[in-house]
């Protein structure tokens, strides 16, 4: 979960991913990487930005559905932006050149890449990059010496996931054998977030050609893209795939309660969080129950991934800003073990600060950036991200049961 505080120093005037009070009062640029609800904290529908929010064209579709008030800018990816900045706070007027990058992490969410005649900065947001999208930075010479980075699995205990393919792959073919066994089988999904498994929607639709039931906030948005719209329905009675995440604690279809026997329920749960420790040879699947499968499943770069995005912004990138930091033992951690795996820069700011000794300076290595408290919510904040069933920040907990909990069960 986020805890970046949505602004920067160096860049006086904008907000990225958090919209508080807090932010308003020291912006009138605005950015959001995702639609995912720790980076959309402070939208509200009645209380639009004091300025311009830029998105990818992705985004734009589900900002401009849920707050229809709001003024977007849509930034198509790889596009250069060049923006004036008058900062609200009284600092002098810049120039900012922008680029969007992909980020892979959700449909839609985008890396920024900021630019002015004195900075270099890369705000990752939320990212799981291919091949092909870090072959994207390397050809659009992205080249920063300050990076803010999702460290949500900068750990020891996460240095290997599997791809999202071989993941929907082995979801795929649970579903295929559970429906295959008995006609009365059906599968519900439980997912972590909201938006971000379009792509598993439609490859389950495309490979077993049974369209998935989703609840009606779900349809409204996805309504809007065109590769979505076959692939939903509105029969909770007739669908054998469900993401509507409407399973109880006895294992029953909320959306279709009395009309179906518990036994015929398979659960998927796709997660990232319980998997420590998991190795490419392992099976990244667990059935513990007749009916509940755990597959590996992540949309965050596992911590092997970091380090190599982070090589390829080598030697340049040598400020790097922790988006992601439980609490301060959390932080020495992944401090700790991110010097442990980058020691030829560990090494060039020992020297540096050698060299610089006690005279006032920039520094040339800050592993975290520190000021990432969450503030004090006031009323007016607490309203405006609406409803958890719209945008959800994929939380889950370090230690899952081994059933859905109360809090997943959500009225279709």
């Amino acid at each position: 979960m986020s805890t970046f505080p949505g602004y920067i120093p160096e860049l006086p005037g904008i907000g990225i991913d958090r919209f508080d009070e807090t932010v308003r009062d020291r912006a009138n640029v605005f950015f959001l990487s995702h639609c995912h609800l720790d980076h959309m904290y402070g939208l509200s529908p009645n209380h639009p930005l004091p300025g311009t929010l830029y998105v990818s064209p992705h985004s734009a579709v589900i900002v401009g559905f849920r707050y229809p008030n709001q003024a977007v800018y849509k930034v198509p990816i790889r596009e250069r932006l060049t923006l004036s900045v008058t900062p609200p706070t009284g600092e002098d007027r810049y120039e900012l050149c922008v680029r969007t990058i992909p980020a892979e992490h959700c449909p839609g969410s985008v890396m920024f890449y900021f630019e002015t005649k004195t900075i270099r900065l890369l705000y990752t947001g939320d990212f799981r990059l291919s091949a092909e999208s870090l072959a994207v930075i390397e050809q659009d010479q992205i080249r920063p010496t300050i990076v803010y980075l999702d460290t949500t699995f900068l750990e020891q205990d996460y240095t290997y996931f599997p791809t999202r393919q071989e993941s929907m792959n082995r979801i795929r073919t649970i579903c295929s054998q559970w429906l295959d066994a008995d006609r009365r089988n059906i599968v519900t999904l439980w997912l972590p977030a909201l938006y971000g498994s379009e792509e598993l929607f439609h490859q389950l639709y495309l490979h077993l050609r049974e369209r998935i039931h989703v609840y009606a906030a779900q349809r409204e948005t996805y309504q809007h893209f065109e590769t979505l719209r076959d692939v939903f329905t509105d029969d909770a009675l007739g669908a054998r795939i469900h993401a509507c995440n409407g399973v109880t604690l006895q294992g029953e279809m909320v959306c279709r309660k009395q009309e179906h026997n518990a036994s015929f329920i398979l659960t998927i749960r796709p997660s990232a969080r319980r998997w420590r420790h998991l190795q490419r040879d392992q099976p990244f699947w667990l059935e513990c129950s007749k009916q509940l499968w755990f597959v590996c499943y992540s949309s965050h770069a596992s911590s092997s991934e970091l380090i190599e995005f982070l090589r390829k912004l080598q030697p340049e990138a040598r400020d790097i800003r922790f988006s992601v930091v439980g609490d301060e033992i959390d932080r020495m951690r992944k401090e700790e073990y991110l010097s442990s795996l980058l020691p030829t820069t560990v090494e060039e700011r020992l020297f540096d600060e050698e060299v610089v000794g006690g005279e006032e300076g920039e520094t040339m290595l800050t592993l975290p950036y520190n000021d990432f408290s969450a503030g004090t919510r006031t009323d007016k904040q607490l309203t405006t991200t609406t409803d958890r069933m719209q945008f959800d920040s994929e939380e889950e907990t370090d230690e899952e049961t081994l059933a859905p909990p109360c809090k997943m069960v959500k009225r279709c």
